[in-house]
């Protein structure tokens, strides 16, 4: 019984870093980049949805919504000067200047809220949901529920509508993509547009878990995300799912056990999967750059 609880808090945590990995993936898939602003974007997103929660008392639901349209245009605005510019460069250009985006976003969001550890609202309220011998946090299962609507959300976006088959082809071949009539420019600004909302909406559950933001929340969600997208295979949506889920679940069966080397679970995992598959778990297809 105990392990059957252990499961279900890791796949409450292990749904978040789905959700962020996503957001790496999509962009990854689609550019062949790796956006290091994406840790920031969520935070400044969730702090944005703390501040018109407890300042102007905006209704959490709303106060959310208003956060992830704040990771939306961060994502775009990031695209926009710190990827656009230099998208033709090395892959180690896009990266630097995305890491400096998000070191400015990141200083912008300390002169407004600084670097303490503020208390973040519950979507679902505090308590437990009992079950036999089984306690389930309110707040996770807002989390599970919150997370698989978004997944479904997602794959239909780029199943069924005409931006996210854009997102595809433009994934397939760039080039080719641009002959044919597609928007190319705008479609890379929806791409990093749908890697910020995933990762805002990643955060807010992950300060909705926790009941707490602070200012280097996106470090620690980049790192995990990061690690259960490679972990899956990077570019890959449906590993990256299965690599948060997979990373969640052995968190919190193991670490418990581990202590204070609990993080270092996601990277020892990391590198034991790569040793044996290095594409990844689903073994994502990668795109040479020309």
């Amino acid at each position: 019984m105990d392990l059957l609880q252990q499961i279900i808090n890791g796949l409450t945590i292990g749904s978040v870093y789905a959700l962020v990995a996503i957001g790496f993936s999509v962009v990854y898939g689609a550019l062949g980049l790796v956006n290091f602003a994406h840790g920031d974007i969520l935070m400044a997103g969730t702090f944005v949805t703390y501040g018109l929660y407890s300042g102007l008392h905006v209704p959490i639901v709303l106060a959310a919504v208003a956060g992830i349209l704040a990771g939306i245009v961060l994502a775009g605005v990031v695209e926009e000067i710190a990827v656009r510019p230099v998208l033709k460069a090395h892959l180690l250009i896009p990266m630097m200047t995305t890491l400096g985006m998000g070191l400015i976003i990141r200083n912008v969001v300390e002169l407004k809220y600084g670097s303490g550890t503020l208390p973040f609202p519950s979507f679902a309220g505090s308590g437990f949901y009992t079950v036999g011998d089984l306690k389930i946090a309110k707040a996770a299962i807002a989390t599970l529920l919150v997370a698989i609507l978004t997944l479904v959300v997602f794959a239909a976006f780029l199943r069924y509508t005409k931006a996210g088959f854009a997102i595809r082809v433009v994934a397939q071949d760039m080039t080719a993509a641009r002959l044919m009539g597609v928007p190319v420019n705008r479609t890379i600004m929806a791409v990093y547009g749908a890697g910020g909302a995933l990762g805002v909406i990643g955060g807010l559950l992950y300060a909705n878990t926790l009941e707490v933001v602070y200012l280097g929340m996106g470090f620690p969600i980049l790192l995990k995300g990061f690690a259960a997208a490679i972990v899956g295979g990077i570019g890959n949506l449906q590993g990256a799912l299965l690599g948060g889920l997979i990373l969640g679940i052995l968190e919190a069966t193991v670490g418990p056990s581990a202590g204070s080397y609990r993080d270092a679970i996601a990277f020892v995992l990391l590198i034991a999967i790569l040793l044996v598959r290095p594409a990844g778990l689903l073994g994502a297809r990668v795109q040479e750059r020309v």
